[in-house]
């Protein structure tokens, strides 16, 4: 593997946007109960919006310091829940960190930084434009999840364009008493950021490795529909891999397991294995329903007996037919540069 990544010395600052409150308190109280999301760990926080009721499925992070940092608000439908939480155990915002922009993990930016005023928002380069006008992101959301897309996620507010920061690749984000290490990890999504947090020697991955639930240590690809790419994918494992960190956080869901080492192993041996079985079945058939089967019977292949309740909350956070979605767009993409370059 790669030795570990080097970072330059480029840094950037908390800016304070206009309107800012002397005190940095966040916003007055939501009008309607919330019921909090779940707060454990201690550096970084885990912070768990118990979606659909249910907890271990989608989580952010919190890095408490000079400056406090959260990591993928998720949701629009999951952020209120984070906000009362937050505001319960009296902790205020003071950056919000993206890995990536798709609607799980950034949908709720918009309504994070409407109840905390003061806190600059920093995402990948290349993809900060649909923070401020989030009309790209809602369009996308609708393409792959028709009228339902209200009901997974909500819709994103905007942000004032003012507030955003374009993190690029190596970068470091100073926090006043420490600094978070950018490392561009494309893939899953053309903007998808790491970042290493040296202090606890925590890597925050997004969904750079795939999907791994409590219950199972079990990684499963995922390759959604809007700009996956196998080769990035593949790269950036390899990149995480050389960089050194005693514990790797995944959006989905919490530390990875068994450890560092083997995460890195796992995920690329799971998106390799599912690509060769997907290029095989597309030569059998077209039918979605028998490459879904296919799909889960990758997992099925898998070192270790994955749980009936594991499997369901797999199939729920990332399911068979938008992995499908995002294999068969690579392969149209693949295969046009083909057709043009005959």
């Amino acid at each position: 593997m790669n030795t570990r990544f080097h970072v330059p010395s480029k840094v950037f600052g908390t800016r304070r946007s206009r309107g800012e409150r002397p005190d940095g308190d966040p916003g007055s109280q939501s009008e309607t109960s919330v019921v909090p999301a779940s707060i454990t760990g201690t550096d970084p926080l885990l912070i768990d919006p118990m979606l659909n009721g249910s907890p271990g499925k989608s989580c952010s992070y919190l890095i408490q310091g000079e400056k406090n940092v959260l990591i993928d608000p998720g949701s629009a439908n999951a952020a209120p829940r984070i906000i009362e939480a937050l505001k319960s155990n009296r902790i205020k915002v003071d950056l919000i960190l993206l890995t990536h922009t798709h609607p799980d993990a950034a949908a709720g930016v918009g309504v994070v930084a409407r109840e905390f005023p003061n806190a600059e928002i920093a995402s990948p380069a290349g993809a900060t434009e649909q923070l401020a006008d989030p009309s790209a992101m809602v369009s996308g959301m609708r393409k792959v999840y028709g009228e339902k897309v209200e009901k997974l996620y909500g819709l994103p507010a905007p942000v004032d364009s003012i507030r955003i920061h374009a993190v690029g690749d190596g970068e470091q984000v100073d926090l006043g008493d420490r600094a978070i290490e950018a490392i561009a990890t494309p893939g899953h999504t053309a903007a998808h950021m790491s970042y290493l947090d040296p202090e606890s020697s925590s890597l925050f991955c997004g969904d750079a490795l795939g999907i791994q639930l409590p219950g199972s240590s079990v990684v499963r690809p995922s390759t959604p529909p809007w700009d996956f790419s196998l080769e990035d994918s593949l790269d950036s494992i390899e990149r995480l891999a050389g960089v050194e960190a005693e514990t790797v956080y995944l959006a989905h869901y919490g530390a990875a397991r068994p450890g560092p080492t083997e995460i890195f192993d796992r995920a690329a041996d799971s998106l390799e294995r599912w690509h060769k079985s997907f290029l095989k079945k597309r030569e059998q058939t077209d039918s979605e329903e028998d490459l879904s089967r296919q799909f889960n019977a990758c997992l099925e292949a898998s070192l270790e007996p994955i749980a009936p309740s594991v499997r369901r909350d797999l199939e729920t956070v990332s399911p068979a037919w938008l992995n499908l979605a995002g294999l068969s767009a690579e392969q149209a993409r693949l295969n046009g540069r083909l057709s043009d370059a005959a």
